[in-house]
């Protein structure tokens, strides 16, 4: 057979058969175009779940009569005009296929009029041959289009679609897709003469509002609000508790620049920070909303647009998977649920750190009259890494105990910990209980071995979920080359230091803060700048330092700072000892 081009009613068709796969990809296609067209109402009347007719009415800017017949041609739109604006797509629509397709597999009544047009006009066309007319009609400003008979001339793709039922909920699902990512322009959806669904505008900032009708007040009422911002990405989302947490995944709403997405890289990051929170096997509910660069996401990549691809998809990934993770875990207290890490998780994109919670804290052995530091054996803790109040020797009982810091005096500015044995004399020591005698410890000393050790154990490198970038002032490459000798990666990218990855076991630290102290550390060292990063080791972390030394040998020899005259001091004024 010899080569040919194909007529273009053929070509219509075949195109037809990727972006109308059902009535609702009808319905999605024609409210993107009522959406892009600056519509603030659009209403959907759909007869025998789109079998029979589809109906659309909305109030956006219309088409002019002379553009009517070059609507419904092949590739012709008025979303984008040369290259530079395919590579960045604000519009829903941009590929001018879904009029053209539609058309030539049903009946399509098309009726406009713009503001500035005296009267409306009609343009019908039907079928195979697609042979527009044009006639002059009543309509008010806006545009309607009425799809009729789909797929009456194409047998074959008319058997396979579903019950009228199926067919519809699938449309219910666009619409209320639709309805999350717009909330600002009022939807209504009748079926057979019936009002189905009404979503009333709502101002941007009271997006809840939407969210509450389309997916309902159960869902908004145990849902997770977050909100990130980092390097032009904007993550807002409402995540369901466990409260919500369902057999199906018909609650999983994703959106990127205002479009509906079923993105595998968006579900596998969102799902990856459940797993890694909750441990859960069921499908979580959430409403997650992606803004990006138009420049850096391609959304001509799946007919339909369901699918789209990141320039950097990796960390697109991570930043949603950190953030999700981060919303999750900074409620479990409010959720009453703590987190679950699976030994074996069901992905391999990035594992979860294994933690372990030793069942006894540490205590330091040096007598009140002065002498060497250690740590001996401690004793077992009733919950969470150090031991709570109700395990000290002091005879005086745990309620008793929180209300010593009240005899203070202007030398002495100390508080009691309800958690842990000890009390903040002030930033940087700390007076820990054990038995009958008191220790004055440093702060800085206890987390520089903290951070010592981990550094030590660390045989590898770990990514970090976000990477931390920081202008580039000319760093030696001797200072790249010291930091990737302790297992640490910088790159050099765009007149930006960028640390990429970190010791394995020490990605929960706070290296967005640090990453300026070890570059400033290890600029005139080859050793990690440590005691530096100790002094601003944020205090949620204390808890931390003393259970990874439980979980350590006990005949380390510690230098922690101690005066004997201040402890002495102090055990006199807390009354602790008769």
């Amino acid at each position: 057979m010899s080569i040919k081009l194909l007529a273009p009613q053929l070509a219509n068709q075949i195109a037809a058969g990727e972006v109308v796969e059902r009535p609702a990809s009808v319905v999605k296609e024609l409210i993107e175009n009522s959406i892009d067209a600056g519509a603030s109402r659009i209403d959907v009347d759909i007869e025998r779940g789109g079998h029979k007719r589809i109906r659309l009415r909305d109030n956006g800017k219309g088409i002019a009569k002379d553009e009517l017949e070059l609507a419904l041609s092949r590739h012709a739109t008025s979303k984008i005009s040369n290259l530079d604006d395919l590579e960045s797509i604000l519009s829903l629509g941009f590929r001018g296929e879904a009029l053209a397709s539609i058309s030539s597999v049903s009946r399509l009544t098309l009726t406009s009029r713009p503001r500035e047009q005296s009267e409306a006009w009609q343009a019908h066309c039907e079928g195979r041959e697609m042979q527009v007319k044009l006639n002059p009609a009543a309509h008010p400003d806006g545009t309607t289009i009425d799809v009729a008979d789909l797929f009456y001339n194409t047998p074959a793709r008319r058997k396979f679609l579903r019950t009228e039922k199926t067919e519809f909920q699938h449309i219910e699902d666009v619409f209320k897709r639709i309805a999350l990512s717009h909330p600002s322009i009022t939807l209504n959806l009748t079926h057979n003469d019936k009002p189905v669904r009404r979503f009333p505008a709502v101002a941007q900032d009271n997006r809840s509002r939407r969210i509450a009708a389309v997916v309902g007040k159960k869902f908004i009422d145990n849902a997770i609000y977050t909100q990130v911002d980092y390097e032009g990405i904007t993550l807002e989302a409402w995540l369901g508790n466990e409260q919500v947490l369902r057999s199906s995944s018909d609650c999983q709403f994703s959106f990127v620049n205002g479009r509906g997405m079923r993105d595998k890289l968006i579900l596998h990051a969102i799902r990856q920070a459940y797993e890694s929170a909750w441990g859960v096997i069921e499908q979580p509910a959430f409403v997650v909303f992606l803004s990006v660069s138009p420049r850096d996401v391609d959304v001509n990549v799946h007919p339909a647009k369901h699918e789209v691809r990141f320039q950097q998809s990796r960390l697109v990934h991570d930043f949603i998977c950190k953030s999700v993770l981060d919303a999750l875990i900074d409620t479990q207290g409010e959720l009453g649920a703590g987190p679950v890490i699976q030994d074996q998780p069901g992905h391999d994109y990035i594992r979860p750190l294994q933690s372990h919670t030793p069942t006894s804290a540490p205590y330091v052995t040096e007598s009140a009259r002065g002498g060497e530091a250690s740590v001996s054996p401690s004793r077992p803790a009733t919950s969470g890494p150090s031991a709570r109040a109700g395990n000290r020797a002091n005879p005086q009982s745990a309620a008793n105990y929180q209300t010593l810091m009240t005899p203070a005096t202007p030398e002495t500015d100390f508080q009691a910990s309800a958690a842990t044995d000890y009390v903040i004399i002030d930033e940087q020591h700390r007076l820990y209980v054990k038995d009958d005698s008191l220790y004055l410890v440093s702060v800085q000393a206890m987390a520089s071995y903290y951070l010592n050790s981990l550094f030590r154990q660390a045989g590898t490198s770990q990514p970090l979920l976000m990477p931390v970038a920081l202008e580039d002032t000319g760093a030696d490459d001797t200072l790249l080359q010291t930091l990737q000798s302790q297992h640490f990666q910088v790159q050099r990218m765009a007149g930006k230091l960028r640390l990429q990855q970190v010791p394995a076991g020490t990605r929960h630290l706070p290296w967005s803060s640090w990453f300026a102290l070890l570059l400033e550390g290890a600029e005139s060292s080859s050793e990690l700048n440590v005691s530096g990063l100790a002094g601003h080791l944020p205090q949620s972390l204390y808890e931390n330092v003393w259970a990874y030394l439980a979980a350590q040998s006990t005949d380390q020899q510690w230098e922690w700072i101690s005066d004997s005259g201040k402890v002495r001091e102090l055990s006199a004024l807390l009354g602790l000892f008769k």
